[in-house]
């Protein structure tokens, strides 16, 4: 029966989180997924690290931690991490209100906010509709890496240089007693970590149900590559944005713009929408996202969202092709008013998930907290 001192149970970006801290503190380490590649939330979202999204205190720093991380494992690995930064537009009064709100605070918390005038949106983003805008703001703290390779790079090299051993297309079904009972035999461990919600319920479903983590589902479209160069550069967010980011809710006047926003734009508060516009390595431009919770999640996707998250598109850029080539769900635990969920449902076994969304921003920095606790 092969043996390790870590065995993680998920291969997306936290479980690779924690095997690498893992393995850098000199433990032995196995990674197992019951896909053949890593293909949930890890690789369906914009790979965005959100350090701009971050209320000032412990968000902020875990998210500043967690790119120092990037920056260092992901050099190591071959992944390429591109400083893009991130522009807010913003369309109405009130939008602009809460954007100038948070720039005035922004250097009591060494955060990067600069408000940039309706003439000077042009020098941050190519393809914006000005016309419609009334200003915005800018931030400098957003980084961007291809999610769709990224877990990949970061996987080989952690077999490669630190030994990890990768077990995928393998289900864990069950753990007792420091044994994995998996789909290739027996395995061994001192102690186990499972990341990923859907993984934790599978596995332990009542302290799972205990627990009251439920899941957000996504829908996201991207476009085919863009023609002639064209060049979004930075992350391009609107105002529907704005009461969803944590770096906003301190804003006197945001209450007012989300009560605005209710009645005027009823359809897309209830369905979630905030439009983030990315461009990936190969010229594509992702777009997202909806969100529903739980039970309220539809079967499928609905045409009312993609229509309403390309109406939003639209409003803010006019982009050469807006051919949409890809559409997908993405899913995540959710946990309202949490950031992150760290449970303890046998002997032996943590476990660890992100219930916002955002693994990429803080994953780094939740794993270093969870290995050094279980190392002492």
């Amino acid at each position: 029966m092969q043996q390790y001192d870590l065995a993680i149970v998920g291969a997306g970006v936290l479980g690779l989180a924690h095997a690498v801290h893992a393995a850098q503190s000199g433990l032995s380490v196995a990674v197992f997924d019951r896909s053949g590649v890593a293909d949930g939330a890890s690789v369906r979202n914009f790979g965005m690290l959100a350090i701009v999204a971050q209320r000032p205190g412990d968000e902020l720093d875990s998210a500043r931690r967690t790119l120092a991380h990037w920056q260092n494992f992901g050099a190591e690995a071959g992944i390429t991490l591109r400083q893009a930064g991130c522009l807010f537009v913003g369309r109405t009064e009130q939008e602009l209100a809460v954007l100038h709100e948070c720039a005035a605070n922004a250097g009591r918390h060494g955060q990067s906010f600069v408000p940039v005038a309706r003439e000077d949106l042009g020098h941050y983003a190519n393809g914006l509709r000005t016309d419609a805008a009334l200003g915005g703001l800018w931030s400098k703290d957003a980084w961007k890496l291809d999610q769709r390779s990224a877990m990949a790079q970061l996987a080989q090299w952690l077999e490669l240089r630190h030994g990890v051993t990768f077990y995928m297309g393998c289900e864990v079904r069950g753990i007792e007693a420091g044994v994995l009972d998996t789909a290739k035999g027996a395995v061994r461990a001192g102690r186990t970590v499972i990341c990923g919600g859907s993984e934790f319920s599978r596995l332990f479903p009542d302290q799972f149900a205990a627990s009251g983590v439920t899941t957000c589902q996504l829908q996201m479209l991207r476009t085919a590559p863009q023609p002639d160069g064209f060049q979004l550069s930075p992350f391009v967010l609107g105002g529907l944005s704005l009461p969803r980011y944590s770096a906003f809710a301190d804003c006197p006047s945001l209450p007012d713009l989300r009560a605005t926003l209710e009645q005027s734009r009823p359809r897309e508060m209830i369905n979630g929408i905030h439009l983030i516009a990315a461009q990936e390595d190969d010229g594509s431009i992702t777009l997202g996202d909806s969100h529903h919770y739980g039970a309220d999640a539809p079967p499928e996707r609905l045409a009312e969202v993609d229509t309403l998250l390309l109406n939003e598109a639209s409003a803010l850029l006019a982009l050469p092709d807006v051919t949409i080539t890809q559409r997908w769900l993405g899913h995540y635990a959710h946990l309202a008013g949490k950031a992150s969920l760290v449970l303890h449902p046998a002997q032996g076994v943590t476990a660890v998930t992100m219930v916002n969304g955002q693994g990429m921003t803080h994953g780094f920095a939740l794993a270093e907290d969870v290995i050094s606790e279980l190392i002492g």
